[in-house]
């Protein structure tokens, strides 16, 4: 008997046989009591007795499968004599139970690193019935095409797996609708919420505005010669920046806001400690070469490196020195008017017009 099939429903069973007659023959049919199942009993014109069985209430598979009842025929003779025989009521499934996912929404987190064909999560239904109205097939609905480029759907185990780029820079946060549907058309419906989780996978860049390059080398300390800004674009200890200068070099760093710094002409001391000396020099170095290194939060740490070259402008900070203090010439007293008695010679250390030796 189909589980559908409506109360009222009458099956008949046959009729039962005794040779004797009048009151020692079949007189009436008894059923084993069974709150499913009744049993009516119909008399031929020709007096014969016939059982049927009759379905009092709704049939349940999943809950009860098999029935097992006994029909048993009486005469009417004293002392009465019966006989019995078994029905057997095998219940067959009808698609009356839709599938049911194992949670109405799931949650989950994924490396924005994750390899493409990676298992990303499964989505899990169960179905009461049996056979095909059992089999479940899963797919995706109302889910952009987008999405769809980046995840694939068993539609036979339900694994979801990843087949593009994932990138928490790009998006974070995916929502996908899955649906289940088994072989008799049922459907079921679940969502999917999927967090990108960020991985270090971005170094910091720098970003270098000149203020003032090329430098004069009278600039007073604390001149600002760039501004310098640091990005990452993780997120979290992995975005999180800070940035340091190489070498030992008349400049430092100093922050004026998150991610923001200024270059900026250090102090330095003459040889003996003792006084403040100017910063720069161009009589020693003409240029300096200046490494930036930012490095994020993340682990390992990543970094990014940057160059500047900072060029030294020439003051007249140098006078003219002569090749010697004092010319001592011996000249003697008939030498000629219009003679050279001796060449005087004074170098200076700038360069340009600052350089150039005037004598007099």
């Amino acid at each position: 008997i189909i589980e559908s099939t409506p109360p009222g429903t009458r099956f008949p069973l046959g009729s039962a046989r005794d040779p004797d007659i009048g009151e020692n023959a079949l007189q009436n049919y008894e059923l084993t009591p069974n709150p499913l199942f009744s049993l009516l009993v119909r008399e031929s014109p020709d007096g014969t007795k016939h059982a049927e069985l009759v379905l009092e209430k709704i049939l349940d598979r999943e809950k009860q499968g098999n029935h097992h009842l006994i029909l048993t025929a009486v005469d009417g003779g004293d002392p009465i004599r019966s006989g019995t025989a078994q029905i057997k009521i095998n219940v067959t499934d009808a698609n009356d139970n839709p599938p049911v996912f194992t949670k109405e929404i799931y949650t989950v987190r994924l490396m924005e690193n994750m390899p493409e064909g990676s298992l990303a999560f499964q989505v899990k239904a169960t179905d009461n019935d049996e056979g095909t109205n059992a089999e479940i097939a899963y797919s995706f609905s109302d889910t952009a095409k987008s999405i769809r480029q980046l995840f694939t759907l068993d539609p036979r185990t339900g694994d979801v797996k990843v087949t593009g780029l994932l990138d928490y820079e790009e998006r974070k946060y995916y929502e996908v609708s899955v649906e289940g549907k088994d072989g008799g058309g049922l459907t079921a419906h679940a969502k999917v919420h999927i967090d990108i989780i960020d991985v270090n996978d971005h170094a910091p860049t720098i970003s270098l505005l000149p203020v003032l390059n090329p430098v004069p080398e009278d600039s007073v300390p604390s001149t600002v010669v760039a501004v310098i800004n640091v990005r990452d674009k993780d997120s979290g200890e992995n975005g999180e920046v800070s940035c340091k200068m190489d070498g030992n070099l008349p400049f430092r760093l100093e922050t004026t806001s998150e991610n923001t710094y200024k270059l900026i002409l250090a102090s330095a001391l003459d040889r003996e400690n003792l006084v403040l000396a100017k910063a720069l020099d161009r009589e020693e170095a003409a240029f300096h070469e200046l490494v930036l290194r930012a490095m994020d939060g993340g682990d390992p740490a990543r970094t990014g490196t940057a160059r500047i070259r900072v060029t030294v402008l020439d003051a007249n900070d140098n006078v003219p020195v002569f090749s010697q203090a004092e010319y001592t010439v011996r000249v003697p007293e008939d030498v000629p008017v219009g003679s050279t008695l001796v060449t005087v010679t004074a170098t200076d250390a700038d360069e340009g017009v600052n350089g150039h030796v005037k004598y007099s």
